[in-house]
């Protein structure tokens, strides 16, 4: 589109999807939030040259690599299990069984290792194309796609295991 935005019009839009991904990655509230104002201090600078359509995928590269800083600085590393749902449900049934689908398939998503579960997380819960995901985590595509499959395979053997059940 070509448009310049606001860093008020960026951040009404993409607040709340940068803050749960950086939630899913430091499971922290506080942290979270430091992480996700860091962000946007660090996206003011480039608001000039920014056009909304790649600026969401350039945001969650932003927070990717705030969050690693964070890290590095605290020497600890720290995953989430929090996903939202992405559906509302109509009966209570439908509802409990969602919930509980979810909550199995976070657990599952917690055993993977970090890159795994970042590139899950930004495919199938965020809708990342896959060139997006490799720009953002400095990955090569085929890497990506490597990745991804071989993550989906874990979570699809492990969900079937009983102790996930």
């Amino acid at each position: 589109m070509g448009i310049n935005l606001t860093l008020e019009a960026i951040y009404k839009m993409y607040v709340n999807d940068v803050y749960r991904y950086v939630y899913s990655l430091c499971k922290n509230k506080s942290q979270a939030e430091d992480i996700v104002q860091e962000t946007f201090y660090r996206a003011y600078f480039y608001t000039e040259v920014l056009t909304d359509e790649k600026v969401k995928p350039w945001l969650f590269k932003v927070a990717y690599h705030t969050f690693i800083d964070e890290t590095r600085k605290a020497k600890k590393l720290t995953y989430s299990s929090e996903v939202e749902p992405l559906k509302t449900v109509r009966s209570a049934e439908a509802h409990y069984e969602v919930k509980e689908q979810i909550e199995v398939w976070t657990k599952v998503l917690d055993t993977l290792p970090f890159i795994q579960k970042n590139i899950v997380i930004l495919r199938d819960y965020y809708q990342f194309s896959y060139e997006e995901i490799a720009q953002t985590l400095g990955l090569t595509l085929a890497n990506v796609k490597v990745t991804l499959f071989r993550a989906r395979k874990t979570i699809q053997e492990k969900m079937e295991k009983e102790d996930f059940k």
